[in-house]
């Protein structure tokens, strides 16, 4: 069983219903925005913790509750996305279904096998499974990164990138990539939003019939509203002034444009891979 490296053509007629899966994606993006806010630790309204340090978003205890709460919808929005998808293949016992499940949500794991004598007995093989995932991950952020050719140009010009004299592994790399919010950051916001906003939705959208091109061009309208919320944890963190109020909308304006026009690009690359880590960009 080779991996797959692109979606199958939806079955005729479509294996899902629009308005089930349409549905779905919008309960996914409801449950994922809500969640953030399901523990009284993440919720930003104005308290202080116990040293009367005020919680906003970068404070740890509101990253840490986050942090799960956020990893519990991501989980919660796969297990029944599977669900909606598991009519879209064959029986094949439960662990083939699942693996293939998986792939239909992005997921291209290797398939175990007993017709190989390698030391890992798995399908493809562990070399291969690693060189196309490289591959995979590799294009689309060399792809990405020219549109940062400006910003790169200046950190060269700065000595700020690796090996120039600016440049601290220490404090731009490992204290960035490993603090409570660099882990927030690069790992588990990016990681849990690929999965829900497009594993979770585009695949059941996909199955549902719906074209490659409303597919690209009008569910990162999901994306966009669940970035939403920020406006009101800017008007929190502002003092519920007026003035809040309306640097609250202005930013959420923003990032809806900016998460909206970023969907596009990674609904294209989650479409043209059939899997979700070639979004790792957004990291």
């Amino acid at each position: 069983m080779s991996m797959l490296t692109h979606l199958p053509a939806p079955l005729a007629p479509p294996v899902l219903g629009l308005g089930l899966a349409v549905a779905s994606a919008a309960w996914f993006t409801v449950s994922y925005v809500g969640s953030l806010y399901l523990s009284p630790a993440g919720r930003i309204n104005g308290a202080v913790d116990a040293d009367g340090v005020p919680l906003d978003r970068d404070h740890p205890v509101v990253i840490r509750s986050r942090i799960k709460t956020a990893s519990a919808a991501t989980a919660l929005s796969l297990v029944c996305a599977g669900a909606l998808l598991k009519r879209a293949i064959p029986p094949s016992g439960w662990l083939l279904d699942t693996l293939n499940i998986g792939r239909l949500l992005g997921l291209p794991l290797p398939v175990p096998t007993l017709l190989t004598s390698k030391i890992i007995p798995i399908s493809p093989p562990l070399l291969s499974y690693i060189g196309s995932m490289s591959v995979h991950i590799a294009a689309p952020v060399l792809l990405t990164s020219l549109l940062y050719l400006g910003p790169l140009l200046t950190r060269f010009l700065d000595g700020q990138l690796p090996f120039q004299r600016q440049f601290n592994f220490h404090t731009d790399i490992v204290e960035r990539f490993t603090s409570l919010a660099g882990v927030r950051n690069f790992l588990v916001g990016p990681a849990t939003e690929e999965l829900v906003f497009r594993a979770s939705i585009l695949a059941p959208l996909y199955f549902a019939g719906v074209t490659r091109a409303k597919l690209v061009l009008a569910t990162p309208g999901f994306f966009g509203i669940a970035h939403v919320h920020h406006a009101y944890n800017v008007y929190v963190s502002g003092g519920r002034t007026r003035s809040a109020a309306i640097r609250g909308a202005i930013t959420a304006t923003a990032q809806f444009v900016y998460t909206t026009a970023f969907g596009w690009y990674a609904n294209f690359l989650f479409l043209r891979a059939g899997s979700v880590p070639p979004d790792q960009v957004h990291t």
